[in-house]
């Protein structure tokens, strides 16, 4: 009995001083206090202008992206965040019984740059990220139905989401 409690007791003791190996969100990227959002730039011509909005969609993405990562930053140069949207697709992605289009799915292919200007170093970089959003179109499906001016904001509001959670955040 006495051995098997000391085992026991060994392994909490390691347990506790070695730790999980998690770290706290808090930690990540401590030494930055400010970022700055660089212009965005949308290379393809068909993804330029938000018609719900009446306004580029450069400054539409621009914006949306200052508010999310101002929650966390203030406005400034410890950190340089640059994204290029490189192509917008949106495609037939299913039919319904008749072989009508059921659903669509949009995607955007995007490339940026985040960089760490207090020590000098790039934080993340990719030239493929892809943010895909399918969307029904006719009703009766499993959801209601978007426009394609709908879809296109619900990609927009999700890019912004998702580079938030993936670099400011890091879980």
């Amino acid at each position: 009995m006495s051995k098997s409690m000391f085992v026991l007791a060994v392994l909490i003791c390691l347990g506790l001083m070695s730790g999980c190996g998690y770290v706290s969100k808090s930690e990540y990227l401590e030494h930055i206090n400010t970022i700055r959002i660089t212009p965005v730039e949308i290379l393809d011509a068909d993804f330029a202008y938000d018609n719900a909005s009446q306004r580029p969609y450069d400054e539409v993405i621009h914006e949306k992206l200052t508010q999310r990562f101002n929650r966390k930053w203030r406005d400034g140069n410890d950190a340089e965040f640059t994204i290029r949207i490189q192509d917008f697709d949106r495609r037939e992605h299913s039919y319904g019984p008749q072989g009508e289009v059921e659903m669509v799915r949009m995607t955007l292919q995007v490339e940026y740059e985040f960089l760490d200007r207090v020590r000098n170093n790039m934080i993340a970089q990719t030239d493929n990220h892809l943010q895909v959003h399918d969307y029904y179109i006719l009703p009766g499906r499993a959801e209601p139905p978007e426009t394609h001016e709908e879809a296109e904001r619900r990609i927009v509001d999700e890019l912004v989401e998702d580079l938030y959670n993936q670099l400011a955040e890091q879980w």
